[in-house]
């Protein structure tokens, strides 16, 4: 109980109830009755205490309650260039209904004064722990389904091509093509479409994405887009020096074959459609769920995910940098279309390799001045945009609550996610060592 008295008289002292400490409500009074009081008229005198002491008093509390504050959601950093992703990015983790989307907002201050259970209500490490829980079961379950998908659909499609007198054989770990050229293609167009899109349909569902927030698309933006051209580059270029022996091998299968229009289409389907599936659902879909949890954490845990997905092991380096570059430029973008270009220019570049592998399989010193000029152009590209984005390099949201390693430990222990992973891990390691 708080006491009102004017400081002319005593005996016309009002008496009035007041809320405890540590209220709103209570702080707004207090700065209401200072704003309208009458030169000093009025005292607020709990037990003797002077006006003086009191305004200093509510002024400490409002700045306690200013500190006390916490929303996950506005203070993070929407700082991305493309301003409408960052409008749906953050209207999207403020209104959808999901388990997936993590949001926190809470008050200690009136946590302990007013309910009194502060020690009993979810803190904000717990509330990020839950939400990547979510996110890592559901995350665990679209990589399984893209590699059942991966291993299924390959032997579903030769039974049935079998069934019709149509012979192929693809390989499971190694990247081979051989059989009936236009049914090779058919086959492996149908496989990449059950690997990417099932489970980037599970992910839509359970997130519901926008399509804005799915697929952000900014066609402006020149120093990334430079970026993007030259981070495919570097990669292509260093790719190309990691993988000679089955880079031969792989020329030697595709361009042996006589049908040329055949080629053409599997070249054109995977450098196109591929990359854009790929990264839609990587990037677009993965990233931006992890996103929630630190920028940072996002782009290196999407990349390795990706270095982890079955395919021969310099295609799993070559995966691990494009995650870590794409990641980058969709965070500093806030477009996918960046993505998707420096895919592109990846497979692009991979497949003019091929054809050089092929057409001079006996001088490999072109390959290395081919690998040393693309390496060179790609530096320069990429130069340039960080000269002109020198100040704007640094991605923000490094920590949310819980730190790299217990946010790592939290995600690979779902119920998915551990069994994808072992697995995963078990691949690529028969392959360094046998």
């Amino acid at each position: 109980m708080l006491r009102l008295c004017s400081n002319h008289t005593n005996n016309h002292a009002a008496v009035c109830s007041f809320p405890e400490p540590g209220d709103t409500a209570a702080l707004l009074f207090l700065f209401i009755l200072y704003s309208y009081t009458f030169n000093g008229i009025y005292t607020i005198a709990p037990d003797g205490i002077c006006y003086n002491k009191m305004k200093k008093f509510a002024e400490k509390e409002v700045l306690r309650l200013a500190n006390a504050y916490t929303d996950v959601v506005e203070e993070f950093k929407y700082d991305s260039l493309y301003e409408q992703y960052n409008i749906d990015f953050l209207q999207w983790r403020r209104n959808t209904e999901s388990k997936l989307v993590f949001r926190f907002s809470d008050n200690s201050l009136e946590n302990f004064y007013v309910s009194g259970d502060a020690a009993g209500k979810q803190d904000a490490a717990s509330a990020e722990r839950t939400a990547l829980m979510h996110c890592g079961q559901f995350i665990g379950s679209a990589l399984l389904v893209s590699f059942i998908a991966q291993i299924a659909g390959s032997s579903l499609l030769n039974g049935i091509l079998r069934l019709v007198g149509i012979h192929i054989r693809t390989e499971f770990l190694p990247l081979s093509m051989e059989g009936s050229q236009w049914a090779v293609v058919a086959a492996r167009a149908v496989i990449v479409l059950l690997k990417f899109l099932l489970p980037t349909l599970l992910l839509l569902k359970a997130s519901r994405f926008p399509h804005r927030v799915l697929a952000p698309v900014m066609l402006g933006g020149i120093p990334e887009f430079s970026a993007a051209v030259g981070a495919g580059m570097l990669i292509s270029g260093a790719y190309a020096l990691i993988s000679q022996k089955s880079g031969l091998e792989l020329a030697q299968t595709i361009f042996t074959y006589k049908d040329t229009a055949a080629i053409v289409a599997y070249c054109v389907f995977d450098t196109l459609i591929v990359s854009a599936l790929a990264e839609l659902f990587l990037r677009g879909s993965i990233m931006t769920l992890l996103r929630q949890f630190g920028d940072p954490f996002a782009v290196i845990i999407t990349a390795c995910m990706a270095a982890l997905l079955p395919n021969n092991l310099p295609d799993r380096i070559a995966e691990l940098a494009i995650g870590l570059a794409a990641g980058y430029l969709l965070l500093r973008s806030g477009s996918l279309t960046k993505c998707i270009t420096l895919r592109i220019v990846f497979n692009g570049l991979r497949y003019a390799r091929l054809i050089a592998l092929y057409t001079h399989a006996t001088r490999s010193n072109q390959l290395l001045e081919y690998s040393l000029l693309l390496i060179s152009l790609g530096t320069l590209a990429a130069s340039f945009y960080v000269l002109v984005r020198r100040h704007s390099l640094r991605l923000s949201n490094r920590a949310i609550v819980l730190n790299g390693m217990q946010k790592c430990s939290v995600l690979v222990q779902t119920v998915t996610m551990l069994p994808w992973l072992a697995v995963s891990v078990l691949l690529t390691l028969v392959q360094i060592f046998y």
